[in-house]
């Protein structure tokens, strides 16, 4: 409720347009009072558990209520963007005074005291909460340890900060255990690294504190800015931290498809016909030879009785070169013998001393290389999948977080940045492929794949990846199809309302029976009636001393060419 109070008690006597204009001032009033009231979000409900410092919230609500102007205590609050409603439910911010305000995260259970003007992104509330202004950003997270694989709190804590060890990259300025509020111990990391050209306002200045609550849990809280951070502001941020009761439910924004209006007549009519108004499945594969070389390829598909519409095929960025020697030749035999290139390009590890390649990519390094890259890939004027970075979520990438500070906005700039020298290349026959692993390693929040995602208007088509590596090394089991993709499609399906592909999958023979992994296949793989494209990727991995440590060969038997060339006919 609203009340105006009004002096002079003959107003309507000497001017009547006063009362006109007392209605509107109260209007205004009770509309900006209601307005910023909601832009905080709900306070009712909020359940402080007995691990939470419930005197500490109470006087924040009490210095609420006795607050003497209402609208100069909210007027700093930051008005979310239009958000989901669920989204709204997962999260509150009270003012505390001029400064600060009480973040609360209902889905993870905790509150912390934040800059005042800061905005609120939960769009992955089930991963994460982030608090951000022009030069700071804060990710939050609370992360449960897998005690039962032996992990404990100093694994995760090293693990995760391994990336310091690339001195190339990275300049350690802190690294040590602080006390905080002289109870909770705490792993405080601080580093820095050169600002990158081809990034906007790059915030290269990083803190990174990890708090443990038991030897089942840990809060991670990630600062990153574009200015040199304040170890004890970040410190008492983190000191903050109260426990509260878990009160909603998480959420997570649902990735939308948008219709890409860049392409030409031809990949527009490709993309239609391959994910939209086909119901039957595509199939593709990785060659070692092909394209460039089909002989081997046609001695399978001769086996098989079956030739493949789709070929796998990997680039990278090489050092000291301006231009992809065999992109050409590639993009032109694919062409040629009327098959879809599913067109992969990666960073590789650089010679010793150089540094991470994604940082130098940011930085301008291969800009040549890529605009000849794109424009080769625009001249052919065929329609190709383009993967960009694949399995990201996969330390074993040099582009994932896991070697870049932790930070997976790095990838989301790197993919952005090529994305934008194909634009200004002219390449309209590009349908992009964002493709995590179907798994992430290391299996932690801040790595999560929906970390990484560039955006809905990058993407084009969803790509999934899991393999049955099989048991030559000790770590590894043996999985079925469907114990790796019934789960994986059943997510991908909740998340993502675009089109989804099978970029590229396969069994090894070690440690089961790969003829009967195959028919769980075929058995299941129909069922999945929005995947459109199956790649099956023949080739192998070797060990440290050159052997065979996982054989994917799709010929290996006889009994396995008789089952592909039986269930492949389906597909003719």
């Amino acid at each position: 409720m609203c009340i105006v109070f009004v002096k002079e008690q003959n107003f309507m006597k000497d001017n009547p347009f006063r009362l006109i204009s007392a209605l509107v001032v109260a209007v205004i009033v009770y509309w900006s009072v209601s307005l910023n009231f909601n832009a905080i979000g709900p306070r009712e409900g909020i359940q402080y558990s007995a691990a939470g410092n419930e005197p500490a919230v109470v006087e924040t609500e009490r210095k609420m209520r006795l607050n003497e102007d209402p609208i100069e205590g909210l007027k700093n609050q930051i008005l979310p963007e239009k958000k989901d409603g669920k989204e709204m439910e997962t999260y509150s911010v009270l003012p505390e005074d001029l400064n600060h305000s009480i973040f609360i995260n209902r889905v993870d259970g905790y509150s912390i005291r934040i800059p005042k003007k800061i905005s609120v992104d939960m769009s992955l509330s089930g991963i994460r909460s982030v608090l951000e202004n022009e030069d700071l950003r804060i990710e939050v997270y609370r992360q449960p340890m897998n005690t039962n694989g032996g992990e404990g709190v100093q694994s995760y804590v090293n693990y995760s900060n391994l990336f310091v060890e690339n001195k190339v990259d990275h300049k350690l300025e802190r690294k040590e255990k602080i006390t905080l509020n002289g109870e909770r111990e705490a792993y405080f990391l601080k580093w820095s690294r050169k600002a990158l050209s081809r990034v906007e306002n790059d915030r290269c200045f990083y803190v990174s504190i990890d708090v443990p609550l038991s030897k089942d849990e840990v809060m991670t809280f990630f600062f990153k800015s574009s200015k040199a951070l304040d170890d004890q502001r970040c410190i008492q941020i983190a000191s903050s931290l109260q426990l509260v009761d878990k009160t909603a439910e998480p959420y997570i924004r649902t990735i939308h498809q948008i219709e890409n209006k860049n392409w030409n007549q031809e990949t527009r009519s490709r993309y239609r016909q391959l994910f939209l108004e086909s119901e039957r499945l595509q199939w593709g594969i990785f060659e070692t030879d092909a394209p460039l070389n089909f002989s081997e390829l046609k001695k399978i598909e001769s086996k098989l009785g079956f030739t493949f519409p789709i070929l796998l095929y990997y680039t990278g960025l090489l050092e000291n070169s301006d231009q992809h020697p065999n992109l050409s030749a590639a993009l032109e035999n694919a062409k040629r013998e009327g098959r879809l290139l599913e067109l992969t390009l990666q960073t590789v590890e650089q010679a010793p001393g150089k540094g991470n390649m994604v940082y130098d990519v940011l930085d301008g390094s291969y800009d040549l290389y890529l605009k000849n890259y794109a424009a080769e890939v625009a001249a052919s004027k065929a329609p190709v999948l383009f993967r960009l970075g694949n399995e990201m979520n996969g330390d074993w990438c040099v582009y994932s977080a896991h070697h870049t500070s932790k930070d997976t906005e790095i990838f989301q700039e790197f993919y952005r940045y090529v994305y934008s020298i194909f634009r200004n290349a002219g390449a309209d026959n590009v349908i992009w492929v964002w493709n995590p692993n179907g798994k992430s390693f290391p299996d932690y929040k801040w790595n999560e794949e929906l970390c990484y995602y560039p955006g809905d208007e990058y993407v084009d088509v969803i790509g999934m990846t899991s393999y049955n590596t099989g048991t030559y090394y000790q770590s590894e089991h043996w999985n079925e199809f469907d114990q790796l993709y019934d789960s994986l499609y059943a997510k991908y399906v909740q998340r993502y309302e675009k089109p989804l592909m099978i970029t590229e999958f396969s069994s090894s023979s070690v440690g089961g029976n790969k003829e009967d992994w195959v028919a769980n296949m075929f058995q299941h793989i129909g069922k999945y009636d929005k995947l459109r494209v199956a790649v099956w990727w023949d080739g192998c991995d070797w060990d440290s001393e050159g052997n065979v440590a996982r054989s994917y060969f799709i010929d290996e038997s006889d009994d396995l060419v008789r089952l592909f060339r039986d269930n492949l006919a389906r597909f003719r």
